[in-house]
């Protein structure tokens, strides 16, 4: 059931979210090709920080919290 939940999120929220920057910056690249390389910079460094926050918000499984819910079942 968790691995159902993930791939709807991945596909109902990330992928779209992706294809939408992709044609964002395809769109500036094209209307503007000398920020092209600056642009790309700038998806790579948010994107990495996206990441970066997104690995905070999932709880780990070594946490206290686990170690509650083993011993409780």
């Amino acid at each position: 059931m968790t691995t159902l939940v993930v791939s709807l999120i991945i596909w109902t929220f990330i992928f779209p979210c992706a294809i939408a920057i992709f044609l964002i910056v395809k769109f500036l690249g094209a209307s503007m090709p000398s920020l092209y390389l600056a642009l790309i910079g700038l998806v790579v460094a948010l994107a990495t920080l996206a990441i970066m926050r997104g690995l905070l918000w999932i709880p780990q499984s070594s946490g206290k919290e686990s170690r509650v819910a083993l011993s409780k079942s």
